[in-house]
């Protein structure tokens, strides 16, 4: 099934370590920008979940099954594809409670051709960030 929200309910769950313990929760985002980006061009701000805020720093990305952090996506010479996920892996032990949740990011990208790249995100739009939606949201069901 083809979802059309940026944030996505289908792989939002709980995760667990090799123990099996729940450490954390993921779930999955495309831009809507009309075509791909190169990941260098990309700028992960916070995650928001419930009011409880997850810092940037501490986020892991998953794409086509290889792991990054935000530091190592500024220098990730790689295509995102059109429509294809970015999973967002949240560190949180203990995970997230069955039921609803409001789950909200900041994401934009940055002109390569405006100059020096600024390699922060403070959500402001402003210098070389350009920004479509700083914030995207959604409600979504945690089942598992």
């Amino acid at each position: 099934m083809v979802e059309f929200m940026a944030i996505q309910q289908r792989g939002f769950h709980n995760t667990c370590d090799k123990n099996g313990n729940i450490d954390g929760f993921e779930f999955r985002f495309v831009p809507t920008y009309y075509k791909g980006l190169w990941f260098t061009q990309c700028r992960f701000g916070n995650i928001e979940v419930d009011g409880e805020v997850f810092d940037r720093d501490g986020l892991i990305f998953e794409y086509q099954g290889m792991e990054y952090t935000r530091e190592e996506m500024f220098d990730l010479n790689l295509y995102w594809q059109f429509r294809e996920p970015l999973v967002f892996k949240v560190k949180k032990p203990g995970g997230l409670s069955i039921g609803y949740h409001d789950v909200k990011l900041q994401f934009g990208w940055v002109l390569n051709y405006n100059g020096e790249l600024e390699k922060e995100f403070d959500g402001s739009g402003l210098g070389n960030s350009f920004i479509f939606d700083p914030n995207y949201e959604r409600r979504m069901l945690l089942c598992r």
